[in-house]
């Protein structure tokens, strides 16, 4: 898959996700929120609160995120080190912690989560081998 235009990362951020997070924290979110969530998390270094909405899989009590062309990103970098998030996932507020899975941590692990990730999203960008995963553990049931 190819690398998406600057205009598309730009219509996306500053368009498309601030409608999607404001559906998904309301009851007409749950259609979307199958597989969109918006999830917050506090900046590592500036302790400010950010939001943005995300392709996600569960898999019991973990939520899996693949970072697309995490060399383009840069919001994942605040969860390298356990960090408190939250999510909206089908129109429900979760408290999670989350960590990032890159190349070399864990890597059956992180394998097993793009797995579960392409059996979804099967055009997810990018071979496994290169694949930057965000894990949430959630925090009760959600």
């Amino acid at each position: 898959m190819a690398t998406p235009s600057p205009f598309s990362f730009w219509f996306l951020n500053r368009m498309a996700n601030p409608v999607l997070r404001h559906l998904l924290r309301t009851p007409l979110g749950r259609r979307p929120g199958r597989r969109l969530a918006a999830l917050r998390y506090h900046g590592r270094t500036s302790g400010r609160l950010h939001e943005l909405v995300v392709m996600y899989v569960r898999v019991a009590d973990t939520v899996w995120v693949m970072v697309g062309w995490p060399e383009r990103k840069r919001w994942w970098r605040n969860l390298v080190d356990a960090a408190p998030v939250e999510l909206w996932i089908s129109g429900r507020h979760v408290h999670g912690s989350a960590v990032v899975l890159q190349p070399g941590d864990r890597d059956d692990e992180r394998l097993a989560a793009f797995a579960a990730y392409t059996a979804v999203f099967p055009k997810a960008p990018g071979p496994a081998a290169d694949a930057v995963m965000v894990k949430v553990v959630l925090d009760g049931e959600a």
